[in-house]
């Protein structure tokens, strides 16, 4: 390309011909100035969210078949492992199971080696009329059951009035809420801790009695000392349970020089009241897992009657280590007394056993006792017999409660 000097470019433009713009200035500054202003235009208002709408559309569609692909194929797995599993145990039943087919054994041997298949968990938490009547059978005839056994398996809490030699001596509960008569042999070695229970609170103390006068002195040791109104109390219950058996119209407590015994909250005391007709119940003394049990007695508040007595009995929470002697299916509907023998008329469910029987029994004759009574009569209590007592006829209540003669 030939190649063109300033000058030459000057003269050819110098040729060419001449331009001239007639507008006016005014038409000229519109026309700019519509161009500069022109408005921009603006997107259309559901060009957004149409936008957003689509790009859902299209996830859905990429992912929905491939969500419902990976299902069926966990679907499929699953078949299979149950079908493995069914036929695993399908198997098994036809091993454990007997042919109707095949020949019976000569000895019997097959027949003793199959093992009936246990019902599954969801089989046993299922409510079933027929397991509630056997349950309930099977309840009935436990104290059957046991009539069986030794007496001497049986756990009895009193003492009769024809066995004599024994002398009582009481012992606080662990916890000092409950005194425990404990009549003993003499040659008797007995171990408070073996029963739950603590070391005597009047070990120190002696005792005279005098029962043609109907009076009692307890001597205390001079500067006796005690610290606490739960001992004090325990060493007032011990002497009066100490002294129960007694025909007592008084019981005088004193120190060795004769004066009155500074007794804790009790104060300067020269009196002890000896029991009266009414104020205790029994219930079961049991210290945590020891397998001794004790019958309790406890205070009841005002002058109760032998029938409210009898509520009483069933009553939880009257001290530590201490549970009712009558279960709570028991219902006591009359009570009747004439001439030293009540007679309780009463409902009952199924007994756990002849020893739950017992218990109960003993506990009301303690408290028959207690409130006055020579003799209790049992009705109601629907069993064929009973190997300890004869609930046919009146039983004498007991001389004395949780005997012992190691």
């Amino acid at each position: 390309m030939k190649k063109r000097s300033d000058e030459d470019i000057k003269e050819a433009l110098g040729n060419l011909p001449s331009m001239e713009d007639r507008q006016s200035k005014d038409l000229l500054y519109q026309k700019v100035s519509s161009r500069v202003n022109k408005p921009k235009r603006k997107a259309a208002p559901w060009l957004f969210p149409g936008l957003a709408t689509i790009a859902v559309l299209l996830v859905l569609a990429v992912f929905i078949p491939v969500f419902f692909s990976n299902n069926g194929m966990l679907t499929v797995e699953e078949s299979a492992d149950r079908t493995n599993e069914n036929a695993e145990s399908s198997t098994a039943n036809e091993e454990t199971t007997p042919s109707f087919d095949s020949p019976p054994s000569e000895n019997g041997e097959e027949n003793a080696e199959i093992k009936e298949t246990e019902p599954s968990s969801e089989e046993k938490n299922l409510p079933s009329e027929k397991n509630d009547e056997n349950q309930t059978q099977e309840n009935a005839s436990k104290l059957e059951e046991k009539q069986g056994e030794p007496d001497t398996e049986l756990d009895s809490l009193v003492l009769s009035k024809d066995e004599d030699g024994y002398t009582t001596r009481s012992y606080p509960g662990k916890n000092g809420e409950v005194i425990l008569p404990i009549p003993q042999k003499q040659e008797a070695s007995f171990t408070p801790e073996r029963y739950g229970l603590a070391e005597r609170a009047v070990g120190e103390l002696e005792y005279q009695v005098d029962e043609t006068e109907g009076s009692a002195v307890v001597t205390f040791p001079d500067g006796f000392n005690v610290s606490g109104s739960a001992w004090a109390s325990a060493i007032v219950e011990s002497i009066r349970w100490d002294l129960e058996n007694f025909n007592l119209d008084e019981i005088i407590v004193q120190t060795e020089s004769g004066n009155p015994v500074s007794l804790g909250s009790y104060g300067e005391i020269s009196e002890v009241p000896v029991i009266q007709q009414g104020e205790y119940i029994f219930q079961l003394y049991q210290y945590e897992d020891s397998p001794e049990r004790l019958l309790a007695p406890i205070s009841v508040d005002g002058s109760p009657t032998f029938q409210d007595a009898l509520s009483m009995m069933k009553e939880r929470g009257r001290g530590l280590y201490v549970s009712p002697a009558v279960p709570e299916h028991v219902q006591f509907n009359t009570v009747t007394a004439d001439e030293g023998v009540v007679s309780i008329n009463l409902q009952h469910e199924s007994w756990a056993g002849e020893q739950q029987l017992l218990t109960m029994v003993e506990a009301i004759l303690a408290t028959a006792g207690q409130f006055g009574f020579e003799k209790v009569k049992f009705n109601g209590v629907n069993v064929s017999k009973f190997s300890t007592y004869d609930l046919e006829e009146p039983i004498d209540v007991p001389q004395g409660i949780n005997p012992v003669a190691e």
